[in-house]
């Protein structure tokens, strides 16, 4: 403000910077404020960096003791199948103490430390890398994987005792594929009609848990012959087969979810009813659809002995995570040497992190064929019913009568 006042015929001129100097202070303020906040977002994003590398450090080092924890494992088969019996003893009890020094105790990680430091010389100890605990087992509570379309898992079922019963539950909230819209849906695509035909291949419906085949393969205590895999003596049987196929609605006097193998609609002319499975549309539980499947005693076997495979396809649907169980009447009995289970922790700096890794003991991964015959190109099939030797055709196929995609 400038104020003139006129006093004794001279002029006086007031000058008050009070506005001026408000605009000042309030403009260094504001300079102020941005240049912090601006500071505090470097720091902030600098220390979320940080904190993601060091995760993901953490992460790779948990990996670590995943794969020395694989060391351990080849060891021990190549141990138990090679005659070295006192190895394969040792490492066995080893496994089942549970200690977080389980590769070290198994002279896997040469080091008296409880941590293994992750290093290739001896300057990376500065990048303070280590795992800090990995815990093993070769008895397992249940079976995991996936299965895609067309192609099939072959389990061994061998348990740490007798069992009589499987449970087999498949399709996970993870296996939900998106929609046109680029949306992921909450809810699983059901049937809602009971005993639904089945359609071709490419009007299932997305989201749809699989159609599984499961195969039952097994034989007694006391060998068997091939042709016992044809026949059912005295109520038992060395081959069964049943398809579950996922339902929204279940016939009425179907079971929901208990199955036996033993009825096997391969064997009867009643080959329409498909084994439907009352499945859940909301992931109440961790899977959307769960069986109950009761094993019939093997063709010689006389006590609860068995040795049995579970061979398990995916007719449609794609990408079905899966869990088997083994049961003795209501009773959970583990998995033996079929698929171990490896908890790592991992370090680094003041970052941790814990992975539990799966690994196959008995080839249950292996790309077993899925056909007597498998092309990519034309196949050609000749077809001739005939008395007269002469008629056969020695000169191979004729394409343009016989070939067939």
């Amino acid at each position: 403000m400038i104020k003139y006042e006129q006093k004794n015929g001279s002029s006086r001129v007031f000058q008050r910077g009070a506005v001026s100097l408000f605009v000042v202070i309030f403009t260094a303020l504001l300079v102020t404020i941005i240049t912090v906040s601006f500071i505090a977002l470097m720091i902030q994003g600098q220390r979320q960096a940080t904190s993601e590398d060091l995760s993901r450090s953490a992460y790779d080092s948990a990996q670590a003791g995943v794969e020395d924890a694989k060391r351990a494992l080849v060891e021990y088969s190549a141990a138990c199948t090679g005659g070295n019996v006192q190895r394969c003893t040792d490492l066995d009890q080893t496994f089942k103490q549970g200690s977080c020094r389980t590769l070290q105790d198994a002279g896997i990680a040469n080091t008296t430390e409880n941590e293994v430091l992750i290093k290739q010389q001896e300057g990376d100890k500065q990048l303070q890398q280590a795992y800090t605990c990995v815990k093993l087992t070769t008895d397992s509570p249940d079976y995991i994987g996936t299965l895609d379309t067309s192609t099939s898992r072959l389990v061994p079922l061998r348990g740490v005792s007798d069992f009589n019963r499987i449970t087999l539950e498949w399709f996970m909230e993870s296996d939900l594929q998106k929609n046109d819209d680029d949306t992921t849906p909450t809810t699983v695509t059901l049937p809602t009609t009971a005993g639904a035909q089945l359609p071709a291949l490419a009007d299932w419906p997305n989201n749809q848990p699989a159609l599984v085949r499961s195969q039952l393969i097994q034989f007694g205590t006391s060998g068997f012959r091939l042709t016992d895999f044809d026949a059912a003596v005295d109520g038992k049987s060395n081959a069964n087969t049943l398809f579950l196929y996922p339902s929204g609605a279940i016939d009425e006097g179907v079971p929901a979810g208990t199955f036996n193998f033993s009825n096997d609609i391969r064997k009867s002319q009643d080959t329409r009813n498909l084994s439907q499975v009352k499945c859940s549309n909301t992931f109440t539980a961790y899977y959307a659809c769960k069986a109950t499947i009761t094993l019939p005693q093997a063709v010689g076997q006389n006590d609860a002995k068995r040795t049995a495979y579970l061979r398990l396809s995916a007719l449609y649907g794609t990408g079905n995570n899966f869990r088997i169980q083994l049961f003795n009447n209501a009773t959970q009995v583990n998995f033996a040497g079929v698929q171990a289970i490896v908890d790592s922790t991992g370090r680094a700096n003041d970052q941790f992190r814990r992975v539990q890794s799966r690994v196959e003991l008995d080839g249950s991964a292996f790309p077993y064929p899925e056909a007597a015959v498998e092309v990519t190109g034309n196949l050609c099939k000749t077809f001739l019913v005939t008395d007269n030797p002469a008629d056969y055709n020695d000169g191979g196929c004729r394409p343009d009568e016989y070939t067939t995609n």
